[in-house]
């Protein structure tokens, strides 16, 4: 599984070997590493070394530490782009409308995708949701219902890469999702259009058309932007 290195920048080819054998497949999600000691012997290496190498697969999220029973490979290794995406978000002086642009990317390809994959039992799911959106009172399920929705159309893309993005993404647009809903719902009339917008893209995804569901996110998308506090249009 692992091989002897040797230095520079051991702690990187350390890493490098574990992302190795994820890609190959000789390692899986919730897969236990070898020991500290099985490590050291197979990397020619010593314990305090594979302990920092351990440490930093851990922060990059690569892998679950279980005090007691072992390291494990991450079952969610998109978390392991959310705390890089957020920093640079912040770093990089990040607002709103730059996480609009994002979400907009994302859900329209996934829109399109999802229309020509999508299944009976995805489309029952996606229509509980938006049952769940309008008889919620509490504005705060409501987001949560509201981002569960999206979601489920990502994976109904059958794309694995959009559903790790927006996994990756997900603290970023939750917020976004609250803050542009509380923004439309000043005007609480709008609140059937929000929910009529929901309809309208389920609707489209069960004909199967990828041009209508795109056209139905977007809409939904450009009520949004329209409504969003601190929003800054650089088209």
């Amino acid at each position: 599984m692992f091989t002897k290195i040797e230095p520079p920048g051991l702690l990187r080819k350390i890493v490098d070997q574990v992302k190795q054998n994820i890609a190959s497949g000789n390692l899986k999600k919730g897969d236990k590493l070898p020991s500290e000691r099985q490590m050291s012997e197979m990397f020619g290496l010593s314990r305090a070394t594979i302990r920092e190498a351990i440490k930093a697969l851990n922060t990059l999220g690569i892998i679950e530490c279980s005090h007691g029973s072992g390291n494990y490979i991450s079952s969610n290794l998109s978390n392991s782009l959310t705390e890089p995406l957020s920093i640079m978000f912040m770093l990089e002086g990040g607002h709103p409308g730059h996480t609009l642009e994002l979400r907009r990317a994302i859900e329209f390809a996934a829109a399109g995708s999802a229309a020509r994959n999508i299944e009976e039992t995805e489309l029952a799911r996606l229509r509980a949701l938006c049952d769940c959106i309008e008889a919620s009172t509490d504005e705060n399920e409501k987001a949560r219902y509201d981002f569960q929705f999206h979601r489920e159309i990502a994976r109904a893309s059958g794309n694995p890469l959009l559903i790790v993005l927006l996994n990756a993404v997900e603290t970023l647009i939750s917020e976004h999702v609250h803050d542009a809903r509380a923004s439309i719902l000043k005007d609480s009339s709008k609140e059937d259009i929000i929910n009529r917008q929901h309809r309208d893209i389920v609707d489209a995804l069960s004909r199967s058309s990828p041009e209508e569901a795109e056209k139905a996110v977007l809409a939904h998308i450009e009520l949004i932007r329209e409504n969003m506090t601190g929003y800054v249009n650089r088209q």
